[in-house]
């Protein structure tokens, strides 16, 4: 009797990777891997519609495309939830390195029948008028920083992934030394810390923008990672961004802090939401986690 493959829906960022990392490419990888597959390109509107038949959702993109499909998933009020495999074809890939999911596609696909699952939480942020998740990190200060740097930055079009981390890192020691604190008030376990600071990041994650690992976050454990980089630690924080851009491999130095839930009032518009910048002019955020939403296929 023959045993039917598994059907997989294939998500895929059609301008991430090389050119073996086509869709015509891809599809034959899970095809000789023992799957069926049904593509969507997520330059389209992906999630349309899921047969009733597909196993797991694949994602082959970076993560900005993999958030994009557990969004899509949300949206659908988890209509179409099933596990979901990361094929990491991005420059950073901070949630398939958080979750030390394998980077050779073929040996990563090969893995899924064996449905070691990791449960996925997915971070809140409101304000009176606006609702933002996010599977990463959400945060104000150096990062939006350095996302709206980066996005003024003209590409060269050779451009090498490992290039533009390393033009990252160079930026954020710059910021660093010349950015202006911002004022903010946190309210979190019944204290409140009022202060200027460099930085304020919720985790959801291990890594944070150019492939930088900030703390040791359970992604599934119902808790963000806080980290706060007060005015008065820059010093500790260029200390750290020179370490890294002179090859060496420096713990971040400021702990973070495990929270459920988090109020921070401040002024000023800039916020990143994963690696989005958005401008948002209400200054009080409620920040909280949807626990267990969505599945993950590990590697290992």
């Amino acid at each position: 009797m023959k045993i039917e493959q598994p059907k997989i829906q294939l998500i895929h960022n059609p301008t991430a990777g090389s050119e073996e990392h086509e869709a015509a490419h891809l599809i034959e990888l899970l095809k000789s891997s023992g799957y069926r597959c049904n593509y969507a390109s997520s330059k389209k509107k992906i999630l349309k519609k899921v047969a009733t038949d597909v196993k797991y959702i694949a994602v082959a993109g970076g993560d900005g495309t993999v958030r994009k499909a557990i969004l899509a998933m949300l949206d659908k009020k988890l209509k179409y939830k099933r596990p979901v495999a990361i094929l990491p074809l991005g420059t950073a890939n901070n949630i398939a390195s958080s979750l030390n999911i394998d980077e050779n596609l073929r040996l990563n696909a090969e893995t899924w029948k064996r449905e070691k699952l990791q449960k996925l939480d997915i971070g809140v942020a409101k304000t009176r008028k606006d609702e933002e998740h996010f599977m990463e990190s959400f945060g104000f200060g150096l990062f939006p920083a350095l996302i709206k740097w980066m996005d003024e930055q003209p590409r060269a079009e050779a451009e090498e992934p490992e290039d533009e981390v390393k033009q990252a890192h160079n930026a954020l020691l710059h910021l660093t030394k010349h950015y202006t604190p911002i004022q903010a008030t946190l309210l979190f376990d019944g204290q409140e810390v009022s202060d200027e600071f460099l930085m304020i990041e919720l985790l959801n994650i291990s890594r944070l923008g150019p492939k930088l690992q900030l703390a040791k976050a359970d992604p599934g454990d119902g808790l963000l990672e806080l980290i706060i980089v007060k005015a008065k630690q820059r010093p500790v924080l260029i200390k750290y961004f020179e370490e890294i851009i002179a090859g060496k491999k420096p713990v971040f130095p400021i702990k973070s802090i495990p929270v459920n839930q988090i109020k921070i009032s401040l002024e000023t518009k800039d916020i990143h939401v994963d690696d989005e910048l958005k401008e948002i002019k209400l200054p009080t955020w409620n920040v909280s986690v949807l626990p267990h939403m969505v599945d993950i296929l590990l590697t290992s």
